[in-house]
């Protein structure tokens, strides 16, 4: 719209057909005249510019996701993983704590260990052949509204579900870290790091 490419009475038409909504045409075209189409468009524009300052885009495979029921047996359990994770290896190790349930991260090759590890009663369900995208960027990403928008939109409309997403700060930088289906991983890749070569020539 910003760049007049849509008719605005053309696009309340097709909002009240698709959304079956039993309103005037008129107050349709009043409520997308109303929408800050200037403030939107600086949002992604400074997430484009954002993305253009990539220092890394890395991939890993054969990922598996555990859910956990979150009690107090399990958060004893828990510190025992680290028994299993072998970091000097490159090991995945990732806990996400929810409101009722703990979602563990790991390398295919450790979950027997796991599954041993953790009562079968507290496991919710397990996903396997997952892979993960790691994307470290700059740490003014964590301050930048519409970024992760941005990337989701991109994998979103090549048709890539989305299995988890996280991030991770540290002191330097920041992690944007994205879990899709194995089959998925080298096709997601290759949309991220097109979107980095898109808006790298116009951050250099």
């Amino acid at each position: 719209m910003i760049r007049g490419l849509v008719n605005v009475r053309a696009l309340a038409r097709y909002i009240i057909k698709e959304q079956k909504m039993n309103v005037s045409i008129d107050a349709v075209i009043s409520a997308i005249r109303r929408y800050n189409l200037a403030r939107s468009e600086k949002t992604f524009e400074n997430a484009k510019k954002m993305i253009g300052q990539v220092i890394s885009i890395s991939t890993k495979n054969r990922l598996a996701s555990i859910d956990v029921t979150k009690d107090s047996e399990i958060q004893r359990l828990l510190p025992k993983l680290f028994s299993i994770i072998n970091y000097n290896q490159g090991d995945v190790l990732r806990i996400i704590h929810a409101d009722e349930s703990i979602n563990i991260f790991i390398d295919e090759k450790n979950l027997e260990q796991i599954k041993k590890l953790l009562p079968q009663g507290k496991i919710i369900r397990i996903y396997t052949d997952l892979a993960g995208i790691n994307i470290r960027i700059k740490l003014d990403a964590q301050k930048t509204p519409g970024l992760v928008a941005l990337i989701a939109n991109e994998l979103t409309i090549n048709n890539i579900n989305v299995m988890d997403f996280m991030s991770c700060v540290s002191e330097l930088l920041c992690e944007l870290l994205w879990f899709v289906e194995d089959s998925n991983l080298m096709k997601a890749y290759n949309v991220i790091n097109q979107l980095w070569k898109q808006n790298l020539k116009t951050t250099s």
